[in-house]
This record gives C-alpha cells, sequence and structure tokens, in this order.
C-alpha cells in the first residue's frame, strides 16, 4: 500500500485553498530530537490568521506547527 504524499502549508494563500476545498490537514510539531510529531490528524481548515490556524474546534501556532494536507 503506498504512502500518502503531505504538502506543507506555508502561505496564507495555500491555507485558503485548504480551507475552501475542505480537505484534511494534519498537524505537525518538530521534537527536541528533530523528529516530526503528528499533534492531530486533524480535520478542514475553519479560521486562519497570521499567527494560528483553527482546524476543529482547536487553535494551532503558526509559529510553532506545521500544516500538512494530502496532496492529490
Amino acid at each position: 500500500m503506498e504512502r500518502p504524499i503531505y504538502k506543507e502549508l506555508k502561505t496564507d494563500m495555500e491555507l485558503l485553498a485548504a480551507a475552501l476545498s475542505q480537505v484534511r490537514v494534519r498537524v505537525e510539531t518538530e521534537s527536541e530530537l528533530g523528529v516530526d510529531i503528528i499533534v492531530d490528524y486533524g480535520g478542514p481548515v475553519r479560521i486562519y490568521t497570521p499567527e494560528f490556524v483553527k482546524i476543529q474546534d482547536t487553535y494551532y501556532s503558526r509559529a510553532i506547527h506545521t500544516f500538512k494536507a494530502t496532496k492529490a
């Protein structure tokens, strides 16, 4: 079985496209050992600002989290 390929969402335009298309976005953070850890398997982007992204009912900091959507 092939593993899905994820695209990191960095810009406001990428987050807007993800919000409009309602794709599932997962949230990751980097551990002290430099390994990406999945914080939340996510859902669609509800709100985004320069500081935060809201997925489901939780706000995540853009400064410490990365957001990834499955590439189609």
